[in-house]
């Protein structure tokens, strides 16, 4: 699997619209409002087709939704290591974010909600506390601010067995809604074959029970925003080296840019919660708006970072892609701290070089 490219194939996948859920609940509601209407017994017995992903311009963000929700993962990888922090499930973290936004609204909220809808008082927060799956789903992708426990290691190998068996369960889903929609006529199954076919690679590369392998499925599957496109595709690459107390809290990245050469970070765990970063680039990189933009996302993960930069010349022959490669040492757990950081060096570094052209 040493070849495995799930960032090419995640470029080749559009994602699962969720809008099409939010556009058949004010049908199926006006549905139940209206008289029944007579129905002929060709009309009464035809299903419906379950919604598959469409071909569209969507962006980048939206690419690997579908293929996450089929395998019960968050939108964020914040929010995973909360779950496996607390070893809860999405459903449970779903639970929690309504819970919490019923205990934040104030009494006089839930009366103007109520009013507003012609509801109690008590069905009002009924209603936010198991509101409905769109709602729940809209608020979901803003749940971002999460309490990260600096103490707790994330296991790589209970990320494997998660992976391995939300993948399984996911692509016997998916088999079974190709039945289903073969009987009912539709031919077009490509984006659901796709999809099993993105899932299938993920379920094998976790079966390895490697960490670097499952680092770098995790880096892979929580990149889904990069503007890749066909036939350009983007190349991840772990390196371990012997493991030792130092040696784990420290790690080494290198992004081979288009435009900038490579880009080196150096990570290095300070304290529980603050991550040295010290970057290498070319002296035309953008390093105010990198450093911008890493001061954005250590507000929603409650980590204090330091960020140096030495700048030379870089090499910048021109690349056909991106690639990263990221020297960790040979374990099967890693800081909460320096995942994040991990992924967000390499997320932001390939999204400005992309803007560049």
């Amino acid at each position: 699997m040493a070849d495995l490219n799930l960032g090419k194939m995640i470029s080749r996948f559009v994602n699962y619209q969720t809008l099409n859920l939010q556009k058949q609940a004010p049908q199926s509601q006006s549905a139940q409002s209206a008289p029944p209407a007579p129905q002929t017994p060709a009309q009464s017995t035809t299903p419906t087709p379950m919604p598959a992903p469409q071909q569209a311009q969507m962006a980048g963000s939206d690419q690997s939704v579908y293929v996450k929700d089929m395998m019960k993962l968050p939108k964020n990888l914040n929010e995973l290591v909360f779950m496996m922090q607390r070893n809860i499930t999405l459903n449970q973290l779903n639970q929690r974010f309504a819970q919490s936004n019923m205990r934040a609204m104030s009494q006089t909220q839930a009366q103007i909600l109520a009013q507003l809808q012609g509801l109690s008082i008590t069905e009002a927060q009924n209603m936010i506390l198991n509101g409905n799956k769109t709602v729940l789903n809209q608020l979901q992708s803003t749940l971002r601010n999460l309490p990260i426990s600096s103490s707790g290691m994330i296991n790589l190998l209970d990320i494997s067995a998660m992976i391995q068996a939300n993948g399984k369960d996911a692509i016997a889903k998916l088999i079974t809604t190709m039945a289903s929609n073969a009987k009912l006529g539709v031919q077009d199954l490509s984006q659901l074959k796709e999809t099993a076919k993105l899932i299938n690679a993920s379920v094998a590369a976790a079966s390895q029970n490697d960490g670097a392998q499952t680092m770098k499925l995790l880096m892979l599957l929580y990149l889904p925003w990069l503007p890749l496109q066909e036939g350009v595709g983007f190349d991840l690459e772990i390196e371990t080296g012997a493991g030792s107390d130092e040696s784990d809290s420290i790690l080494i990245i290198t992004i081979t840019t288009l435009n900038y050469g490579n880009v080196v970070a150096t990570l290095i765990l300070e304290t529980s919660n603050s991550v040295h970063v010290n970057i290498e680039c070319d002296k035309e990189f953008p390093k105010d708006e990198l450093l911008l933009r890493i001061e954005a996302d250590e507000k929603h993960y409650s980590m204090n970072s330091v960020v140096s930069f030495e700048t030379k010349t870089a090499d910048r022959e021109k690349r056909e892609k991106p690639e990263a490669k990221i020297n960790m040492s040979n374990t099967n757990e890693v800081n909460p701290y320096l995942l994040l950081m991990a992924h967000t060096i390499i997320r932001h570094v390939i999204e400005i070089d992309k803007q560049r052209g």
